[in-house]
């Protein structure tokens, strides 16, 4: 815990899983009410889509984003044919990288959990709130939203934990050496046969990833409907 090496890897380890959490929620919302609102005949097509990712192993998964992210890969080729850049830019091998893998890894976990929280939402609580005058923003943002809370916390505490202990992505698409703490404790147990500093790194990952459960838990519980009007 004093090691400056250490803390900045925990430390952008933290903020990545974070944003990727964030990321999937932003993007997760608009999936799961598509699937929510959908016609049965479609729902089924539109989940094998969204539930893609988990089709694939995660290595393959992994190196597809190499072929798109590449300096001349699927991006760089398309913006320098419509003339927005130059040159290519680096995507591959970064922070970036590695963001956007674990998004696509974890997406469909925040977005099977959102689909489970819409599910149980009556359609005439919505109708209800459109005859009482309410237009569709303030419907989602003061009556679907709340009731989402259990589904959003669920999906949030999902995605943090799966990111936060990713190997794969990290090891594939981010910057050479220990970039990510599972790396760093990889590094340590193979590379520099230093058992008890990947042990006890190992030991600290599972102690953030189990306050982060519990701790967004509680805040759930504490955030719900039911609890607020109690």
């Amino acid at each position: 815990m004093t090691d400056a090496f250490f803390l900045g890897v925990a430390g952008k380890t933290f903020l990545i899983s974070l944003g990727v959490t964030a990321a999937a929620l932003v993007l997760g919302f608009p999936l799961a009410a598509l699937m929510w609102r959908a016609p049965a005949v479609w729902r089924s097509p539109i989940s094998i889509i969204v539930l893609s990712p988990l089709l694939v192993s995660m290595v393959a998964s992994s190196y597809g984003w190499i072929v798109i992210l590449g300096q001349n890969g699927v991006i760089n080729n398309a913006l320098i044919g419509l003339r927005l850049i130059q040159s290519p830019i680096k995507l591959l091998y970064t922070d970036l990288a590695i963001g956007i893998g674990l998004v696509h890894v974890v997406l469909p976990f925040m977005v099977l959990n959102l689909v489970a929280a819409l599910d149980r939402i009556d359609m005439a609580v919505s109708e209800a709130a459109a005859s009482l005058g309410a237009n569709r923003a303030r419907i989602w943002w003061h009556v679907l939203l709340p009731l989402c809370v259990p589904g959003i916390g669920a999906g949030v505490t999902l995605c943090f934990s799966l990111s936060i202990s990713a190997y794969v992505t990290p090891a594939v698409l981010g910057p050479s050496g220990p970039n990510f703490i599972t790396t760093l404790i990889y590094q340590n147990f193979v590379s520099l046969y230093e058992w008890g500093a990947g042990s006890a790194m190992a030991f600290l990952l599972l102690i953030v990833a189990a306050s982060a459960v519990f701790g967004l838990g509680a805040l759930t519980n504490l955030l719900a409907p039911a609890r607020r009007r109690t």
